[in-house]
């Protein structure tokens, strides 16, 4: 198939892998007056199903349209244009951000960035203001902190790397020659180690929860998985007889959406414990189908999954402060627990980054150990049951 329009042509093409995607075709103008072509894939066929859908997102891309782009005249009309651009949630799998990174960075820009710099020119920004302001920028009053509390290192980091994306952005389109923001220094060092539970701190939480939150809890530490991927969770993407679960999708806000990492999607070893539980909970929620969300809500007739940070704050918090948690939790909270005891369980740091599915920063560690493995079952085993063989012990009495 091959049309022409809006200064180039859509044509179809199949991949190597066999997946058929939209190419777009059009020619630049190089400075000496002669065209260099251009090609780009604007989505796949199973993402945009019809020609007028493939057409509409090379519009939303700006592919083509030449000179269409006026120079924005301050940081401002840079955010408009990045954030059209960038962070649209409509765009496909093989080029879009994250629903929940879309989010993040709109509210970003619009609590920190545009107010401070909105009006500026963008070739007036320099890395010395930029590098102050972020010293100096405390987050709004409270009775506790009056005149506000300054920001936490990890929070001046991302708006540092959001400002650096956001005039990267600028050089893309030729609006400038450099980055200013890369010659800021800011620091994500954590100043407040995350909390973590003690196994006995665990078990006794666990002790105090009934059925749905107990082996929501169970399930989530035993997996180390992200919130948005436990409730993304299907029936059919669990492994019975295998003994492994595959992680295929994140849900924030009800939006269903990609993981966060290209390792997040490799199969995870589950503790016959964990599908013990999985199993009881199956025989007693309604929506028990292979496509159904394990943790389906039945306020949408099952087709959401429960809100996970109502549960967390409605039940699991409550739990935890009666069985004497002091410590302030979150389902986080289970991940670094999981992260921590592994750990302190196993010799290989790979086993642990596999576990928890964390992307590498080596081609050779990328390429290793892709499956699970015997040492990655039996990390995750020896953590797991730990905490279900002192669940047993309370319950026997023993």
């Amino acid at each position: 198939m091959r049309t022409t329009g809006q200064k180039g042509c859509l044509t179809t093409e199949r991949r190597r892998g066999g997946a058929e995607v939209w190419i777009f075709r059009w020619r630049d103008k190089r400075p000496d007056g002669s065209l260099r072509p251009r090609k780009r894939v604007v989505g796949s066929l199973k993402s945009l199903r019809s020609e007028s859908s493939a057409w509409e997102r090379v519009r939303q891309l700006g592919l083509g349209a030449r000179n269409s782009f006026p120079r924005p005249t301050n940081v401002a009309g840079l955010i408009k244009h990045f954030s059209e651009k960038e962070l649209m949630d409509h765009a496909p799998e093989e080029d879009g951000r994250a629903h929940s990174t879309c989010r993040n960075y709109r509210g970003y820009l619009k609590k920190w960035i545009e107010p401070e710099f909105g009006e500026d020119a963008i070739e007036e920004i320099d890395a010395v203001t930029v590098e102050q302001w972020l010293r100096e920028i405390r987050l709004e009053p409270s009775k506790k902190f009056p005149t506000g509390k300054a920001a936490a290192r990890g929070t001046k980091k991302k708006i540092r790397d959001l400002m650096h994306q956001l005039f990267n952005h600028a050089i893309r389109y030729k609006w400038l020659d450099h980055n200013p923001i890369s010659m800021v220094r800011q620091s994500g060092k954590r100043e407040h180690q995350p909390a973590v539970l003690e196994v006995s701190e665990l078990v006794a939480l666990l002790q105090r929860l009934e059925l749905r939150e107990r082996i929501l809890v169970f399930l989530d530490f035993g997996l180390g998985a992200r919130r948005g991927e436990l409730m993304g969770l299907r029936w059919n993407d669990i492994d019975f007889k295998g003994e492994k679960i595959f992680i295929s999708r994140s849900i924030v806000n009800q939006h269903v959406g990609k993981v966060k990492t290209e390792a997040s999607e490799k199969a995870l070893p589950v503790s016959r414990s964990l599908l013990s539980d999985l199993n009881l909970w199956r025989q007693n929620t309604p929506y028990a189908k292979d496509t159904d969300y394990v943790f389906a809500s039945p306020f949408k007739k099952g087709a959401q999954p429960y809100w996970l940070g109502r549960i967390m704050q409605y039940w699991i918090k409550p739990a935890a402060k009666r069985a004497g948690i002091t410590k302030n939790i979150s389902w986080h909270t289970l991940r670094h627990t999981y992260a921590s005891l592994l750990q302190s369980h196993s010799e290989d740091p790979k086993v642990v980054q596999e576990l928890l599915r964390h992307a590498s920063i080596s081609v050779t560690m990328n390429v290793y150990a892709q499956a699970v493995t015997d040492k990655k079952r039996a990390a995750q085993n020896s953590v797991v049951e730990m905490v279900a063989a002192r669940r047993h012990e309370l319950r026997t009495g023993s």
